[in-house]
């Protein structure tokens, strides 16, 4: 049996891949918050007053998304998922009105008591986000732990909050 190697051409090329991917990464991330969660409260869509305060005995999660955001949309699942068992702020980046925002959260089956709308990007200032979407996982004494900017799977987030927990 003879099996062609890649040329060192194709390998070349694959390793650029790999460091554009890291650098572009390198770039999103270089202005997010980094050590203890900013503090903050909001209201959420349902009208529910929230904190930045994490559980005593649980990771959370911070998202920043928005509604014009098509790897948001893929992954919404995934973050409605984990609101399930976790405390998760998701965040709204500039994507309308409370109005426009309620219906867009109904139309794609989304929790509206975690839902904050940031319209006016000051939240995002806060922590620093330029990009969507972006997650922040808190451990229990309200240390950032990991950030993610881009699509995260289930158990991608399951497993940072697990360890963020610990």
């Amino acid at each position: 049996m003879n099996i062609k190697r890649p040329s060192r051409k194709t390998i070349m090329q694959f390793m650029m891949v790999i460091l554009a991917i890291f650098v572009i990464r390198a770039w999103q991330q270089q202005d997010l918050s980094v050590g203890m969660v900013p503090s903050f409260t909001s209201q959420t869509l349902s009208g529910q007053v929230v904190n930045s305060n994490p559980l005593p005995d649980q990771a959370m999660l911070i998202h920043f998304w928005a509604t014009w955001c098509s790897i948001c949309r893929l992954e919404n699942d995934n973050i409605q998922a984990l609101s399930k068992d976790y405390k998760v702020l998701n965040i709204a980046m500039q994507s309308g009105t409370n109005t426009e925002l309620k219906k867009y959260a109904n139309k794609h089956n989304m929790r509206l008591d975690n839902i904050i709308n940031d319209n006016s990007g000051s939240l995002a200032k806060l922590f620093g986000v330029r990009a969507t979407p972006s997650s922040f996982f808190i451990n229990t004494k309200g240390k950032i732990q990991f950030v993610e900017v881009g699509y995260v799977t289930t158990w991608g987030y399951k497993l940072r909050l697990w360890w963020a927990g610990l």
